[in-house]
Parts: C-alpha cells; sequence; structure tokens
C-alpha cells in the first residue's frame, strides 16, 4: 500500500511507448491520476501527455489522447464501444473492483482487456473476502492463465467447486513465479521512501451541543 502503484505503472507506460492507454479507477482517483500523470510522464520532446476522462454512460467519438481516463461505473455502457477503439494498453487501477464476475462490469472489463495487447492491475488487496476471486482477477489479465473454474477449484481449492484456497502462498509464489504478479513490501522499498509526516488537528468540542445532536439517534438506539 503506498508504494507507488500508479508511478510504475506510468513507467511501463513510458518504457513500452504503448500509446494510447486507458486507465480504468474507482470515482475517487481520476483526479489523482490526472495528478500523477502531470507530475511524472512527458512526451520524448519534454512536452505533457494530453489526458481525455471519459464521462457518461453514452459512448461518443473519443478525441485524440495520450492517456484516456474513466471509472468503473461507466464500463457497462461503453460495454461495446471501447474495444472497437482498439486501444493497446489497458490499467485496471484497484483491480480488485473486478473480483465478482457476471456482472455488466466485469464483462465490460473482460472484451476491454481483451481487445487490448498489454493488460496491468494495480491493488494492494486483490482479493477481498474468498481466496477463489483471484481466478476471476487474473482472467481480466491473461483469461484461463489458472484454467477454468473447474481446474482451478481442483487444483488450488478444497476440492471441486469450493471457493476457498487451500494454500494461497503456494498460489502466490506459482502467479509471481510465473511473472503475472509482481508483489513488492514496505520492506523492500523502505529507504526510498518519504519521512513519515504526523499532523495533529485540533477539533472544537462542545459536551452540550454533542448530546443534543445524540439525542435523537440514543432514543433510536
Amino acid at each position: 500500500m503506498g508504494l507507488g502503484k500508479a508511478v510504475q505503472a506510468l513507467a511501463m507506460l513510458a518504457q513500452t511507448g504503448a500509446y494510447p492507454a486507458l486507465v480504468v479507477a474507482p470515482p475517487h482517483l481520476l483526479r489523482n491520476w490526472e495528478n500523477e500523470i502531470a507530475r511524472f510522464v512527458r512526451r520524448p520532446d519534454g512536452s505533457p501527455l494530453s489526458v481525455h476522462v471519459i464521462r457518461g454512460l453514452k459512448p461518443y467519438a473519443l478525441p485524440p489522447a495520450d492517456i484516456y481516463l474513466m471509472h468503473y461505473l461507466l464500463l457497462r455502457g461503453w460495454k461495446e464501444a471501447l474495444p472497437e477503439c482498439a486501444i493497446p494498453t489497458v490499467i485496471f487501477d484497484e483491480i480488485q473492483e473486478l473480483r465478482n464476475s457476471g456482472t455488466e462490469k466485469y464483462s465490460a472489463a473482460s472484451l476491454l482487456a481483451g481487445a487490448a495487447s498489454r493488460v496491468a492491475g494495480l491493488s494492494g488487496t486483490p482479493i477481498y473476502n474468498r481466496g477463489a476471486e483471484i481466478w476471476n482477477v487474473v482472467n481480466i489479465l491473461d483469461f484461463h492463465f489458472l484454467g477454468d473454474w473447474e481446474s482451478f477449484s481442483r487444483e488450488w481449492c478444497y476440492g471441486y467447486n469450493s471457493a476457498v484456497v487451500a494454500k494461497p502462498e503456494l498460489l502466490g509464489e506459482h502467479l509471481r513465479r510465473e511473472g503475472l504478479m509482481l508483489r513488492r513490501l514496505k520492506s523492500d522499498v523502505l529507504t526510498e521512501l518519504a519521512p513519515k509526516r504526523r499532523l495533529v488537528q485540533e477539533i472544537d468540542w462542545d459536551d452540550a451541543v454533542y448530546r443534543e445532536l445524540m439525542k435523537p439517534v440514543a432514543e433510536q438506539l
């Protein structure tokens, strides 16, 4: 967490030059992506990259841009249009948003990834609940890299159709060994991190106002 996933993805783009690229991220991270792009990436001549933020569920003709940004909630509206744009690089930030299949969002992401030549997923928490969620995430990056569901659950989980991974540390080792997952720990990069800053902010407090505001809440409880 906080180890520069976005910067690393931008470094990959700068190294490969695989533009245009589409970054799909949660809504609250789009502005951060705009800031990171402006801060870290330039064209070979030093000029800034052009960025277009995709808005609305209804597809429209996309203007030329180096990087397109959109959030996951728009994927279903652009399900048919985006694969036709033949965008070579797709980056899914917080790819755990795609840990559950069977939704329009997941279907649209799968079609988008299938039309791209380079797909990356960024996450500090690629699964939330069941270990088998990683199967859905990996399918976006490389379809059936872990086999179909039956073979995955039989090989990695507690039997056929189980959603609980029997030995998660072995599965993680397999993904890293095969080059599908890069995991960096804070201990690996601690010397590169900026010093921790602690900001103390005082907040005014009034017991009488608090009791008055909490009275209806207490009554409901």
